[in-house]
């Protein structure tokens, strides 16, 4: 059963918006008595079943709900510069919805070669994400400088790292710090890479530098190479504790 986007699950009767009325009445022909699963992005999700059908609007009568369909007891939070092409750092998101995120910042920095983003139309993308990947979590996302960043988050006791391209053999890989059931936040630059100003910034705010594996990667895949980290070692973790 498809998944379909609505804000507010808290009402009995809601009426689909215009792009999931087209979606589910123009394009799948869903007709009065079919059901239907809905989740508004905050990890609710719930049956529907359509009520009414016009030439313009489908209305839905919710049944049951289930609350904190995909609840994680960690947050990951990923602050990543755009990159100069659009299709890639919409991929980025697309991705790790996918895979599990809860927080993406899109970071300008010093070197960005993107500085301007459509957050409306990232929106759209992410909403896609879920209904096709079938989660409930729609992340939050944001558009700040890196100096609003760390103004804004660096104080919050977490676990705090920041990815870059070190030629320092010395520089511990991401995947041997990190800490389950914990909280992360992980910055990623451009593709120009953090300034000197910017690192030597994060490190005065106890951001751990790391690696991420043995190669370099673009900064979309370095994103993606996170989210699989993180949600690997939870998973681990997890798994560990059921034997």
């Amino acid at each position: 059963m498809e998944y379909y986007y609505y804000p507010d699950l808290s009402a009995d009767i809601i009426k689909l918006t215009q792009n999931e009325f087209t979606h589910c009445v123009k394009t799948l022909h869903h007709r009065i008595g079919d059901k239907i699963l809905l989740t508004d992005g905050k990890e609710n999700l719930a049956e529907g079943e359509i009520v009414s059908v016009t030439k313009t609007e489908c209305l839905i009568t919710l049944l049951n709900r289930k609350e904190g369909k995909d609840f994680r007891n960690f947050s990951l939070h990923i602050a990543i510069a755009p990159t100069k092409n659009r299709e890639r750092i919409e991929w980025f998101l697309e991705k790790s919805i996918e895979i599990g995120i809860e927080k993406v910042s899109f970071m300008i920095c010093e070197h960005s070669e993107r500085t301007h983003l459509d957050l409306d139309r990232l929106n759209r993308v992410a909403i896609s994400a879920i209904k096709q990947s079938k989660t409930t979590l729609l992340p939050k996302m944001e558009i700040l400088t890196f100096d609003e960043l760390m103004t804004k988050y660096a104080w919050i006791d977490q676990q705090k790292f920041i990815a870059w391209c070190n030629p320092d053999s010395e520089t511990s890989q991401l995947t041997s710090l990190l800490q389950p059931q914990e909280d992360v936040l992980l910055l990623i630059g451009p593709e120009g890479d953090f300034s000197s100003k910017e690192i030597q910034n994060a490190k005065n705010q106890h951001f751990k530098e790391v690696l991420l594996g043995n190669k370099r990667l673009r900064t979309e895949t370095a994103g993606l190479y996170c989210c699989c980290a993180v949600a690997l070692t939870n998973s681990f973790t997890a798994l560990q504790a059921k034997h």
